[in-house]
């Protein structure tokens, strides 16, 4: 069991992090009979709603028979939930975490927020179908993967995804709209801007992606973490085709043009500062991580975040088209330097 770990985002929880970069993919997929066919190499995803079913509008209804059938349904996603999540451990005699459970379920402001996704999110059938279409380019490129089940549920905005071997869980809460009034107060306007649903299935995918090739991070250098946060967004652009650069990056236009326009110099600063090679993170993880801009001596204001990952995706790109790598064989590659030296990257 693990919750993901997601580099380019705000940090609430020190085990648990989120993100929002990616705009929806499929706006006209009901209109177009080629991503509707798609859809039909794999069955039809369907989102189990695990909110609503822990959390139930009558609470006179929460007792230990309604956990017990909670954990008897969800299993290993119940008790990473209320571990991981929730933060709640094991109760003497109380192997359903029963009681620690019933002032999660019926605290107001739970139940409020449970009432806001329920208004916001009647029915999950959007995102199911253009989950199904992305599942069955997902099964084309990787054939011998098991299709996740998803689930999703509300955490009062800990996380926006989590994983759990096959299951993938979304985060409903943290897609309530960037003009939600309720959000904690720290998070900061860059962050909420992409916390709307249409960045629900960009960022399953993301999160598919991470919890897939993770293990791959034992490499503590930067070129190391730039080209595997590279890897998750190509993973993305590659299943999601149709997604612009700009919400690949979570970028503006304008970020995105000062990044197109600036590639030389940024990849030059990254060389010149000898960073390709650090291990401290303290020293390039401000190259990685989601902002307003890139806060780092010699940056200026006007530049988009996460410099690093646009420079890994560069190299990732340039590696594609040289060697001719399916994504299988790019997302199973975490030989870094290799990457860079046959991606033969020196921009203009």
């Amino acid at each position: 069991m693990k919750a993901l770990q997601f580099i380019d985002s705000f940090n609430k929880n020190s085990n648990i992090f989120f993100t929002g970069i990616f705009i929806c993919f499929l706006a006209a997929c009901s209109n177009n009979p080629s991503i509707e066919n798609e859809a039909k190499d794999v069955d039809h995803i369907n989102i189990t709603r695990f909110e609503q079913d822990l959390i139930l509008n009558d609470t006179n209804l929460v007792n230990d028979a309604h956990f017990a059938n909670i954990a008897k349904k969800y299993d290993e996603f119940y008790f990473g939930f209320c571990e991981n999540t929730l933060g709640l451990l094991p109760q003497t005699n109380d192997p359903f975490y029963a009681k620690s459970l019933v002032g999660f379920v019926k605290y107001p402001s739970i139940l409020a927020l449970k009432h806001e996704v329920d208004s916001a999110y009647p029915n999950l059938n959007k995102i199911e179908d253009e989950l199904s279409v992305a599942m069955s380019r997902y099964k084309k490129e990787f054939p011998e993967v098991k299709i996740p089940h998803f689930v999703s549920y509300i955490s009062e905005f800990t996380e926006a995804h989590c994983a759990y071997d096959s299951i993938i869980g979304i985060g409903l809460d943290m897609y309530l709209g960037q003009d939600y009034p309720f959000y904690p107060a720290e998070f900061p306007e860059f962050m909420r801007t992409k916390m709307t649903k249409d960045y629900i299935v960009p960022n399953t995918l993301k999160a598919i992606a991470i919890s897939s090739f993770d293990k791959q991070l034992k490499d503590k250098r930067f070129l190391a973490y730039m080209l595997f946060e590279a890897k998750v967004r190509y993973f993305t652009k590659k299943i999601l085709p149709e997604l612009n650069d700009t919400l690949v990056f979570g970028y503006t236009k304008k970020q995105m043009d000062w990044c197109n326009e600036s590639e030389n110099q940024i990849w030059s600063f990254f060389v010149d500062k000898k960073l390709l090679y650090e291990k401290n993170p303290n020293e390039y993880m401000r190259f990685l991580t989601d902002g307003p801009f890139t806060a780092a001596e010699g940056i200026p204001q006007e530049s988009a975040p996460s410099l690093g990952v646009y420079c890994g995706y560069k190299i990732i790109e340039n590696y594609a088209d040289k060697t001719g790598a399916s994504l299988a064989e790019i997302m199973n590659n975490n030989n870094w330097d290799e990457i860079l030296k046959q991606s033969g990257y020196r921009p203009k």
